[in-house]
């Protein structure tokens, strides 16, 4: 009997062992995931999805564990992937990172569930195509990317790879947020489709940007159109010689009121000041205040103050774009004062009219010297000229 009454002892310690395992932590672990997990620090996965990956860095060890074990498995589309043992609102964080880092999940949808069978964790992942459908999708993303890629004039100087990064996707990519709502929000509706919503913009320039090796994030927010209707947005955070900027692709590929496209530099490069006037709630504050390597700063289309000793300057920079075939003059002011004067002196005056006769080759190229169409930006303080062709 007295043996008999050891061995229960035992027994009931070890079940009491493993009830108090069940306090600690998240579930009950085994020895191999607790030597796998969490006894070891995350390192980040180099061989799958984005090599600039912020959110992963933003997340604890144990997410970054189970984000590591996401995106190491999850081109293989399969039902379901083991993670370590974890909450609901942790894979929210890690699903939520794993999607704003890797801009190459394009089959993804926005769906992730958390079930434990056996004493172990695992996910599984919503897929908006089939297994079969994905190489080839898979093929006409990486085909179009590299097309982008090999017609960049420079790929050595970041700016200028960024510009015409910038341009490809605003040149070839329509705004719509159409059926099915998640592939106009990929890559593949920019790359493929040619049309998209802000986050398959984002998500394309933060692609490419992976591609020719500049770093970059998403970064999700609201944004406040020009009727003041606030709604959920997306938009980019670049590093450019050291330093990071906000890209707004989407805003700069308005359609005017005529339905005509315009390329637009509003949002190329530009500070946390000047997004926040329409942008808000962002998912993360880059803090950007650096002007050097925005656009209207390099391209000397900035001015800080006006007057009508500005205006040899202007005719120069109109006469530089219709020579290089851009149909609309972009003009940015330092303030709210030098903008309202531009704009009573150039438009409410019409002194442009005598600066466009000025305007070197603009009859030869086959615009008016005496009607223009114009933008305005309250906002930002902007001014954008488009010369009537005639």
């Amino acid at each position: 009997m007295k043996k008999l009454f050891s061995f229960l002892m035992s027994a009931v310690l070890t079940l009491v062992c493993i009830a108090a395992a069940l306090t600690i932590g998240y579930v009950v672990l085994t020895s191999s995931e607790m030597y796998q997990w969490y006894g070891t620090e995350a390192q980040e996965v180099t061989e799958f999805g984005s090599p600039y990956k912020f959110y992963y860095e933003k997340l604890d060890n144990i997410e970054k564990h189970a984000y590591n074990e996401i995106i190491t498995n999850i081109y293989g589309m399969p039902e379901e992937i083991e993670i370590p043992a974890i909450n609901a609102d942790q894979l929210d964080r890690v699903f939520t990172a794993i999607l704003m880092d890797n801009p190459d999940l394009f089959f993804v949808g926005r769906k992730c569930t958390l079930s434990s069978k056996m004493l172990k964790t695992y996910c599984a992942v919503e897929y908006i195509i089939t297994k079969d459908e994905y190489p080839a999708q898979r093929d006409e993303i990486a085909q179009a990317a590299q097309r982008v890629i090999a017609g960049l004039s420079n790929p050595e100087d970041e700016w200028q790879t960024e510009l015409e990064i910038h341009d490809y996707i605003v040149d070839n990519c329509r705004y719509e947020l159409s059926e099915p709502k998640l592939v106009c929000s990929s890559v593949y509706g920019v790359l493929v489709n040619g049309y998209a919503a802000c986050e398959g913009y984002s998500r394309t320039a933060k692609l490419l940007f992976d591609e020719v090796g500049i770093e970059s994030a998403m970064v999700s927010g609201i944004s406040k159109s020009f009727d003041g209707i606030e709604g959920p947005h997306m938009w980019n955070a670049v590093k450019i010689n050291g330093d990071f900027y906000y890209l707004d692709c989407t805003w700069d590929d308005p359609i005017t009121d005529e339905g005509k496209d315009v390329r637009l530099y509003s949002y190329f490069n530009v500070t946390t000041k000047m997004i926040s006037k329409t942008h808000s709630k962002f998912s993360y504050n880059f803090v950007c205040i650096k002007t050097a390597e925005n656009y209207y700063v390099r391209t000397d289309r900035f001015f800080e103050e006006y007057d009508r000793s500005y205006e040899d300057r202007i005719a120069d920079i109109i006469s530089e774009d219709i020579g290089n075939g851009n149909g609309e003059i972009q003009l940015r002011f330092g303030s709210k004062k030098v903008y309202n004067a531009a704009i009573k002196d150039l438009i409410e005056n019409g002194r442009i009219y005598k600066i466009l006769a000025g305007a070197d080759g603009l009859t030869v190229a086959g615009y008016s010297q005496k009607s223009i169409t114009y933008f305005k930006d309250e906002g930002q303080f902007m001014l954008t000229l488009v010369p009537e062709k005639g």
